[in-house]
């Protein structure tokens, strides 16, 4: 048998190489999903409308297609959300469901269900919705130890905004943290600061701690400073839980 050239077995060498970080990411990709939102918005109620709402309706028909109709706009955004129990109990953030009219969570295998907002904390920005899956999910396992705040702690951070997939990952550089969210008009405290890239459209992800245990459920970044982002801490995403039903809840029925 001829021997292999060299130039493939250095391929060969290279193609098993697989980091931490990717470690984590893949064997928790199915634990956390896309959230979907609808929102409908009567533009007739507008004190407006009444004068100019014939020129209205001629150019939000152009500019929102068919998310609009007779003076009403379809709004549309995008977030993450964590499993956090297999029968259907997702943790996202308050604001990405916030004033929603439907709201949809996409799984890992693309399947979309509908989700019913069960509990809101808008002290946390955090929000339980729950699906009614065909299957059980992969839910995500909890860091129950105390979270570090150096250099030293690195973060693997995963979101799933659409149908595509985007892995980050960085340090948990401080805690007990402060964050007010513009949009919804209520401040935060008790948060994780990290460098983890946060992004449009992964509020809500996961904060992975590099034995793939969630730390932390991403809100927001500040806007002009270099890579500071928040995320909740799980402790706090553990009170949610409570009082909620579980799995364990139904296997005891």
């Amino acid at each position: 048998m001829p021997s292999p050239r060299p130039g493939r077995l250095r391929r060969a060498r290279r193609e098993p190489r697989e980091t931490p970080v990717v470690r984590v990411v893949r064997d928790n990709a199915a634990s956390v999903v896309n959230i979907r939102t609808e929102r409908l918005v009567d533009l007739k109620e507008h004190p407006a409308w009444g004068q100019y709402g014939e020129r209205l309706d001629r150019f939000f028909k152009q500019y929102f297609g068919e998310d609009y109709s007779e003076g009403t706009v379809k709004l549309k955004s995008l977030g993450s959300g964590v499993i956090v129990d297999k029968v259907g109990l997702i943790v996202t953030n308050a604001h990405v469901v916030h004033r929603a009219t439907t709201i949809y969570a996409v799984l890992r295998d693309g399947t979309v269900a509908e989700a019913k907002v069960v509990k809101v904390n808008t002290l946390d920005d955090l929000a339980l919705v729950r699906i009614e899956p065909a299957r059980q999910l992969r839910a995500v396992r909890f860091c129950r130890r105390e979270i570090p705040h150096d250099r030293r702690d690195r973060g693997g951070h995963r979101q799933s905004p659409g149908a595509r997939e985007f892995r980050h990952h960085g340090v948990i550089s401080g805690i007990d943290r402060a964050f007010k969210n513009q949009e919804c008009d209520y401040a935060c405290s008790g948060l994780l600061q990290t460098d983890a890239s946060i992004n449009p459209g992964n509020s809500g992800g996961a904060l992975l701690n590099m034995d793939g245990e969630l730390v932390g459920v991403n809100l927001a970044v500040v806007l002009g400073a270099q890579n500071i982002g928040f995320a909740v801490p799980v402790n706090k995403v553990a009170q949610m839980l409570e009082g909620q039903e579980t799995s364990h809840d139904r296997q005891g029925k």
